[in-house]
């Protein structure tokens, strides 16, 4: 066992300097990406052919009804917040949208920050699959799950499935209950073995989300900032295509359909991460405050119309929550795929 350890802590070793040699050039890369139609709505609808350093549009036409669509979506959007904050239902609402064709975005407050919460899955199935790059092995090592049952006790919305006390699971696996049931000792037990805090936390910053901060206790992330992990998914530019897919098809077997897919189509698939938090009072154990959000990629149209959000709700009554992230999810569906 310690000679396996120590063969992991050089795995992880050289990993952490690949990772330090590459991260400059990804996060570049992901810098570009974020940059490209970075005005978003509020670009004018010309569509110039004579430009020599930004990438052409492939469809200038598209670009144009993009441009209006992002327009109408950002005033439905801000009504749609609005309702919920000036009734009382929420206190503070955030969104953020991009036509991932177009590039176009419209958001409402995107840069307020938020409990990442169960959102921090994600990142950590993209740690392990950015070691699988480096050691493919490492997705099918063995884990086996204790039976603690506090890693279950502060989840609200309980896994569909929970894991099976003295029962061994791969490591892909436990990433697969992880992402699409949000299995609190799945996580748990991935955060334990193999991936270190330290090696999380860069691979938060590769990605373009903060990290934690001197006296945090828990990651904080941003509307904005969150969809962007599911922008980088989408177009591979951190993992490989093969690895970027992996995620994306775990979280298309979310379990949580009270949230943003609850009002979509039937048939229509998305790929999405919810994360919840309560803030309790120590002396009434009474929760003053309650944290919802959902962010992912909605493959519209049978997938030519695919969009990524986030949407993240903080009021006092859970339900009212869960109802603001339905309906805007269901207004940002109807303004953007036609």
């Amino acid at each position: 066992m310690a000679s396996l350890k120590l063969l992991w802590a050089n795995k992880l070793a050289s990993a952490l300097v690949f990772l330090a040699a590459f991260a400059l050039g990804v996060v570049v890369s992901i810098l570009i990406i974020n940059n490209h139609g970075s005005s978003g709505a509020f670009l004018s609808g010309t569509c110039p052919t004579d430009l020599t350093f930004v990438k052409a549009e492939q469809d200038c036409g598209s670009s144009d009804i993009a441009l209006n669509t992002m327009s109408s979506l950002q005033d439905d959007l801000t009504h749609d917040v609005n309702a919920y904050i000036t009734t009382g239902r929420a206190s503070r609402i955030s969104v953020f949208v991009r036509d991932l064709n177009s590039q176009r975005f419209a958001t409402v407050n995107p840069t307020e920050s938020y409990f990442m919460a169960s959102l921090l899955k994600v990142p950590l199935a993209v740690a392990y699959y950015r070691l699988a790059e480096v050691t493919p092995d490492i997705l099918d090592q063995k884990i086996t799950y204790n039976g603690d049952a506090s890693l279950y006790a502060l989840q609200d919305i309980q896994p569909q499935q929970k894991l099976i006390a003295g029962t061994t699971y791969a490591v892909k696996d436990l990433i697969f209950r992880m992402l699409a049931y949000s299995d609190n000792a799945a996580a748990a037990l991935l955060t334990q073995n193999y991936v270190s805090d330290d090696y999380l936390q860069k691979i938060l910053v590769t990605i373009g989300l903060p990290t934690r901060q001197k006296g945090q206790q828990e990651n904080m992330t941003t509307a904005m900032s969150y969809a962007g992990v599911f922008r980088t998914l989408y177009y591979s530019a951190f993992l490989s295509r093969e690895y970027s897919d992996d995620i994306l098809n775990d979280l298309s077997q979310s379990t949580f359909t009270d949230g943003a897919v609850k009002l979509l189509p039937n048939g229509v698939v998305v790929s999405h991460k919810f994360g919840e938090r309560s803030v309790i009072n120590p002396a009434t154990g009474q929760a003053t405050l309650d944290q919802l959000h959902d962010c992912g990629i909605v493959y519209g149209a049978n997938g030519t119309e695919p969009y990524s959000f986030c949407i993240m709700t903080e009021g006092k009554n859970f339900p009212d929550l869960e109802s603001a992230v339905q309906n805007i999810s269901a207004t940002i569906y109807g303004d953007v795929v036609r």
